[in-house]
């Protein structure tokens, strides 16, 4: 078969399909695109699970009651902390950690200072969705100071006793990104 004939026949199986193939075709090739989208972007969490995060800034929890939204009966708030090792050839670095939309720890390591943690408490224990924002500071190969930006999101599961720890990820092109995990029980 020639590409004369070949054209021919797809044409023809367009054609074929009517208009009803042809909007349920696009339909399904629109669906496609933007359901990984919608998962990213968590559009289909009905905000049914609500948690509550306090940051305390001294090493003993302050105790607060939180209810949940599924039961009326007060629970015990959880306590968990979040570390971060200074990156390796850095000087300094500054990581914002915001979980489920409330900033609830500033860590700054620095060469003097190097592993800093920050205690936290929560409402429950659960999956945590966090944000994270960073600003790292080095001496390049020429003697040059540098400073980047780095950023992460995701989702992290707490549990009391629980360490979150901040690690850096170098691209390839160069660039640098942040995620959260769970490194041990404290």
């Amino acid at each position: 078969m020639n590409d004369t004939q070949e054209e021919g026949r797809k044409g023809n199986l367009w054609s074929r399909m009517g208009l009803l193939g042809q909007v349920l075709t696009s339909l399904v090739g629109l669906l496609t695109a933007l359901v990984p989208v919608l998962v990213a972007t968590d559009a289909f969490n009905s905000g049914t699970t609500e948690h509550t995060v306090i940051s305390t800034p001294a090493p003993t929890p302050t105790p607060t009651a939180s209810r949940q939204k599924s039961t009326a009966q007060q629970t015990d708030p959880i306590t968990l902390t979040v570390s971060d090792q200074l990156t390796e050839g850095a000087l300094e670095e500054r990581v914002d950690v915001v979980l489920e939309g409330s900033k609830v720890a500033s860590l700054y390591a620095t060469v003097d200072d190097p592993i800093v943690t920050q205690q936290v408490t929560a409402s429950v224990a659960g999956n945590y969705d966090y944000v994270m924002d960073a600003t790292i500071a080095w001496v390049d190969a020429d003697g040059i100071f540098q400073q980047a930006n780095a950023t992460g999101h995701g989702s992290v599961y707490v549990a009391n006793g629980m360490r979150l720890d901040v690690y850096v990820h170098f691209e390839s092109g160069g660039g640098m990104n942040l995620s959260l995990q769970s490194a041990s029980a404290s």
